[in-house]
């Protein structure tokens, strides 16, 4: 019994000293993040109070006729500047930064990203992005492949096939609708050959199904929604047994999250490419490829909401925070009276105006733009010759009759919305109160960055204008 009791006290204290090391390992790695984080604040806060001197200053300046005081330069990288013999307080310091720095989109380093024995590449939610340019082989003829239009041949193919008489009605009058839309995107290609150009994708490969469906996710149009309905697919945790213990309510909600096995990384364990680049390019050619899109513009809004207006954006976490405080020292003036913490709509239009003015080729928005790629760069729309056209505005009969002409069965009849949960209310109901915060001017410049997409898929700025401010 003595032995017994020995056995159990030793192995609590080897529990307790595990757990200790654990959490000492923990506490050093935020500790310096903390350390960081107070830092970059602090920053920050002298810097707004540095400008907010140079103004009053430059006032007094300009009142007595009187040049400003002489200046001297630390050796210091935020190039700020302190006036000469005046060291009495924040008040007295002065800052001048002819260009703000904004956080890098190809941190590439081995800290930013970890190796997964499931999986090749998973981002942190913590840490910074790694967009590359990925060239493809002159020698690989075969994969990325460029398709050139077929106005939905393969679809075409599908609907002949189709023989459920209970959905034939929808089905009919859903293949009338996406004819249209085929057509609208088969002839903006046609007058734009320069955008059919290979490059990789990011898809989602049902390469066993009949007939094969391949999915391009586009984040902030329904993407974790489609996710879900492919883990509905494969029948994720269907024979669970911890969620048992939940009732079929709770157990709906909860099997497809990610510390339940699901997520969008299980998405892309269970639906995997084929290896080989002529098989790939075989499946691709057959397979009903489709694409979610909804208005551009609502589109950046729910980007707004997720990356820039919320204080814990995820993934990529360290990157947005620091894109938001550079967006706020660039494009909020010291005087104003805004106190947000995060950058309001307004400023992250101007932002999105100017940082992507020069923005061209497809390599172009993928390098240098994380969350807000226009639709035809991130699906390579152009070169892949979608099959449907699913939008978010009509998504309940577009996604009913993708799954009874794909034989979807497992999301047949079923309609969710998931991403709700982050905010009350959806970003569809509140394009009004946050489009009349811009001008008409900034409305036509954002046109101008995502026109393509507007012709590709038949979109329309007119709603938009009426919200807009006229100066």
């Amino acid at each position: 019994m003595l032995n017994k009791r020995r056995k159990i006290i030793f192995l609590l204290c080897g529990c307790s000293l595990l757990l200790s090391f654990f959490h000492l390992r923990d506490y050093e790695k935020y500790d310096k993040l903390y350390k960081q984080n107070v830092k970059d604040n602090v920053q920050e806060l002298v810097q707004r109070v540095q400008k907010m001197w140079v103004l009053k200053r430059e006032d007094n300046s300009a009142s007595t006729g009187t040049p400003p005081a002489e200046t001297t330069t630390l050796p210091d990288a935020t190039t700020q500047r302190f006036p000469l013999g005046s060291w009495r307080g924040l008040a007295n310091f002065t800052v001048e930064k002819s260009e703000v720095a904004f956080p890098s989109t190809t941190n590439c380093s081995k800290d930013q990203t970890r190796t997964s024995k499931k999986g090749p590449f998973v981002p942190t939610l913590y840490g910074y992005p790694c967009r590359k340019w990925q060239v493809s082989s002159p020698r690989n003829g075969l994969w990325p492949a460029v398709l050139a239009p077929s106005k939905g041949s393969v679809l075409e193919e599908a609907y002949v096939r189709f023989s459920d008489s209970k959905a034939l009605d929808l089905v009919d009058v859903q293949m009338g609708v996406q004819r249209r839309r085929l057509q609208h995107l088969t002839d903006t290609c046609l007058a734009h050959p320069e955008l059919a150009v290979r490059q990789q994708l990011t898809l989602v490969w049902g390469s066993d199904r009949s007939p094969p469906i391949v999915y391009c996710p586009i984040y902030k149009a329904a993407s974790t929604t489609w996710f879900v309905y492919f883990l509905r697919l494969a029948h994720v945790n269907d024979n669970n047994p911890i969620l048992a213990l939940y009732n079929e309510t709770e157990r709906e909600k909860k099997k497809y999250m990610p510390r339940f096995g699901g997520g969008h990384r299980r998405v892309f364990e269970e639906f995997r490419a084929p290896n080989a680049s002529w098989e790939k390019q075989k499946v691709f050619r057959k397979a009903l490829r489709f694409i979610v899109v909804r208005h551009p513009f609502a589109r950046l809004l729910s980007a707004y909401r997720d990356k820039i207006q919320r204080s814990d954006p995820r993934p990529f976490m360290a990157y947005f925070k620091d894109l938001q405080r550079a967006i706020i020292a660039k494009y909020r003036p010291t005087n104003s009276t805004e106190a947000s913490a995060t950058p309001t709509f307004a400023e992250f239009i101007e932002y999105l105006i100017d940082s992507t003015a020069n923005l061209t080729t497809a390599q172009d928005w993928t390098v240098n733009v994380v969350c807000w790629t226009p639709y035809w760069v991130q699906c390579g729309v152009c070169a892949s010759d979608y099959q449907v056209v699913v939008k978010l505005e009509t998504m309940a009969e577009d996604e009913q009759f993708l799954a009874h002409v794909a034989n979807l069965k497992e999301i047949q009849k079923v309609h969710e919305w998931r991403n709700l949960k982050k905010f009350a209310v959806s970003s569809v109901d509140l394009v009004s109160e946050y489009y009349k915060k811009i001008t008409k001017k900034q409305i036509y410049l954002l046109y101008e960055r995502y026109k393509l997409d507007f012709h590709l898929f038949d979109y329309t700025i007119d709603e938009y204008l009426d919200y807009a401010l006229e100066n």
